[in-house]
């Protein structure tokens, strides 16, 4: 088990995120073979109508790189100067509470289980709520994979909403605005959401998917994405999110490569992870109205498909809940939040959980929601953005689960 190794922390000190702009699809698929060729890593993928990438290059090839996509004619600038003196201000800590759970902070795998045990201790004291405490499955280094469902303590059934974070290790962001939904719906909040939320929906939260590499990135290399799997194979890990089975075809060398960061696997649902997710799912899919999994950073709501620009045959009814999501989230701060398919908006992906969940397991309300920012800080969001990130999320989740409620009463009114 890997909680007690000794790891040397990864240093990314002179390290830079480029922004790069290619002028054509033909300097675009350049810029792409030179990511294969010298293995850069791409924070933000190229998408349609939009050509421009993200991408994190090592001091040592940082000349190479300038060099080739002057060469190819592409425009470029740099983002980000110093990775590491973005994690440094990341991991600067807010304020402490001086009681209870802090929110605002970002919090290890051990930090992470006590709080969900200590929900459930909470709301075993409360009359009107309930939240019980199971484990869907381990991860490959055994750590638990945790699920905290809460609902109206009346032993009444409702319509399920399913939310998952931490898929990808690096985006803390993602496990704790989870964390933050859990609290509101348990004690209370600002906005009057969680008595009507419990009324009408029962809540499954999974709020760190991916414990190994989040624990990884934590004691070893902060931009760690994958899970810690080893298959014999050259390299350590597999994208969880390229290894649900709906479109699982890795159709290129990223994909069927271990060494890559969106390492699909070698075979779908080859991991603990995304078969624990799997098999929950299927088990309650009949109660199950939506699914949504929280990532980072792009600020979108995003809808399926993401391996192929054609819609489903229900996207206006899909645009139309995110949009009521984003409207309402961008009324808090101003927070401009993009809402539409995948593959339009971010970028294609097969084998994705959003696709599946609603390709395989017809849920219809299925959508990835990428989190703060749009880029200044990518992956390393300061624990100063995690309050207005958690409070503009909740808007927009509470919003969106109460317009589903009248729209799914509607058609049953509608069908009587």
């Amino acid at each position: 088990m890997g909680n007690g190794q000794i790891h040397a922390i990864n240093s990314f000190s002179r390290h830079k995120v480029l922004h790069i702009l290619p002028g054509s699809i033909e300097h675009l698929n350049n810029v792409l073979e030179l990511k294969e060729l010298l293995n850069l890593n791409i924070w933000r993928h190229p998408r349609m109508g939009n050509l421009s990438m993200d991408v994190h290059v090592e001091p040592h090839k940082l000349e190479l790189v300038l060099t080739s996509l002057q060469q190819i004619g592409a425009d470029v600038r740099v983002w980000i100067h110093d990775i590491q003196q973005l994690i440094d201000k990341e991991q600067k800590q807010t304020k402490k509470k001086d009681t209870g759970f802090n929110y605002f902070a970002y919090h290890r795998f051990s930090a992470i289980k006590k709080y969900l045990a200590d929900v459930v201790t909470a709301a075993n004291s409360m009359n009107n709520v309930s939240a019980q405490l199971t484990t869907i499955g381990y991860s490959f280094e055994f750590r638990e994979i945790q699920m905290i469902k809460v609902s109206r303590n009346d032993g009444l059934s409702r319509p399920a909403i399913v939310i998952d974070g931490g898929i990808h290790a690096r985006e803390w962001i993602s496990p704790a605005t989870v964390l933050y939904f859990i609290g509101q719906l348990v004690s209370g909040d600002e906005f009057d959401y969680s008595s009507k939320l419990l009324d009408k929906f029962d809540w499954y939260f999974i709020p760190l998917l991916n414990p190994d590499g989040y624990e990884y990135s934590h004691t070893t290399d902060r931009l760690w994405r994958k899970n810690r799997v080893n298959h014999g194979e050259k390299c350590i890990g597999v994208d969880i999110n390229r290894n649900f089975g709906y479109m699982w075809n890795p159709v290129n060398n990223r994909s069927t490569n271990s060494c890559s960061d969106v390492y699909a696997g070698p075979f779908a649902f080859s991991e603990e992870e995304s078969f624990a997710l799997k098999m929950f799912i299927l088990n309650n899919k009949d109660n199950i109205t939506a699914y949504l999994t929280y990532h980072s950073y792009g600020q979108m709501w995003l809808y399926p498909w993401g391996y192929t620009s054609a819609l489903p045959t229900d996207w206006q009814e899909l645009d139309s809940a995110a949009t009521v999501g984003t409207e309402a989230l961008e009324s808090l701060y101003g927070t401009p939040y993009l809402a539409g398919p995948t593959v339009q908006n971010f970028y294609s992906a097969t084998g994705v959980s959003e696709d599946w969940a609603k390709g395989v397991a017809n849920i219809k309300y299925s959508y990835t929601i990428e989190l703060r920012d749009t880029g200044s800080f990518g992956f390393l969001l300061p624990q100063d953005e995690i309050e207005p990130n958690c409070r503009e999320s909740w808007k927009a989740l509470g919003e969106f689960a109460l317009a589903l409620a009248a729209r799914e009463r509607y058609k049953e009114i509608k069908d009587i």
